[in-house]
């Protein structure tokens, strides 16, 4: 907003100054802080200084400049290896041979539009250092239940990292610890091998080398054990299935049952009692077939379809009246002239 006093002079004239105001909350470009810039070492092969581009109020593509040492201003060196996010400079990338760790690292960010816009920063790099996770995992069996496991890494200088190890069974809730400092095995004096165990480790730069509070990546795990299967939830859509169709199965068995038993009722001929015998006696008056309730069809079809040749028996003769067989003969065909069995036909 501006204004236009007016005021007067010495030798009365009268002159116009043009006041303005700013608004509240603009401020100038210039003033604003830079965003923070963190740096990683990574296994000592390279390193990342990174920083936050979105938060700049206008698309800048700061720059980078490094030196090692309080007074190494004669050594300043400029990122070579920028990196890009949403194509502005959102970090540098530095090499091995650019890395020294037990010399104070000084990085400087800056607004090149603004040279007067700029942020220092010392480091200790030693204490920046994030080593590759371990790897090689192996178990070996030192006795019937103990184990050890056993790891390597691939930093050169092995004694400057110590490794936190991490174990549990598959019954347990919650992971196990156990720092072992830079000893590249851990031993478990008692083992069940009816239980799965896991086993996983990692690594951090060791104070010995430096006071670095960043560990690395988990290795990927291992295994160890016989695994019980556990019995599966049953979801509950299921269980009331099962309360529908198990009654539903007992009902329809019992009826089933129920049609066999009437079904043999009038099929199968019943035992006879003396009960029912005085009623085939009085009552159906020796009708077998009305009584017993077979067809009268099928009482026909077990009367025999033939006829025997029947011969009368009396007693024996006299022994002087004895029968004298012949040959091919039989009682009733061969007998004597004082006595003739009666044989006849049915």
């Amino acid at each position: 907003m501006g204004l236009t006093p007016t005021v007067l002079t010495p030798n009365g004239n009268e002159a116009h100054l043009l006041l303005t105001s700013t608004p509240a909350g603009a401020l100038s470009v210039s003033t604003l802080p830079l965003p923070e810039v963190q740096c990683f070492v990574f296994n000592v092969e390279y390193m990342n200084c990174t920083w936050d581009s979105s938060s700049e109020p206008r698309p800048t593509n700061l720059t980078l400049h490094y030196w090692y040492g309080i007074s190494g201003h004669d050594k300043v060196q400029e990122c070579g290896h920028y990196l890009y996010s949403s194509e502005m400079t959102s970090g540098c990338w530095l090499g091995k041979e650019e890395i020294h760790l037990y010399q104070t690292f000084v990085v400087q960010l800056q607004d090149p539009q603004e040279l007067g816009r700029k942020t220092k920063k010392r480091l200790k790099l030693a204490d920046l250092v994030i080593p590759w996770a371990p790897e090689n995992l192996t178990l070996h069996n030192l006795s019937e239940s103990q184990l050890e496991l056993r790891w390597s890494n691939r930093y050169s200088v092995g004694h400057c990292l110590e490794h936190l190890v991490q174990y549990r069974s598959d019954q347990d809730r919650s992971w196990i610890e156990q720092s072992v400092g830079h000893i590249c095995s851990f031993s478990l004096p008692s083992v069940d091998g009816q239980k799965l165990y896991t086993f996983r480790v990692r690594s951090r730069y060791s104070p010995l080398c430096g006071n670095a509070q960043h560990w690395s990546e988990w290795s990927h795990p291992i295994h160890w054990g016989s695994h019980t299967p556990k019995k599966p939830i049953v979801p509950p859509s299921l269980f009331a299935l099962e309360a529908v169709l198990i009654p539903l199965g007992s009902m329809g068995l019992i009826v089933s049952l129920i049609f066999v038993y009437c079904w043999l009722e009038r099929t199968v001929p019943r035992v006879p009692t003396l009960k029912s015998l005085e009623d085939l006696v009085i009552k159906y008056h020796g009708n077998f077939s009305a009584w017993s309730g077979v067809s009268k069809e099928l009482v026909e079809s077990l009367q025999p379809d033939y006829s025997e040749r029947l011969c009368h028996i009396s007693e024996i003769p006299p022994k002087g009246d004895a029968l004298e067989e012949r040959p091919g003969g039989s009682p009733c065909s061969q007998h004597s002239s004082s006595w003739t069995p009666p044989c006849y036909t049915l």
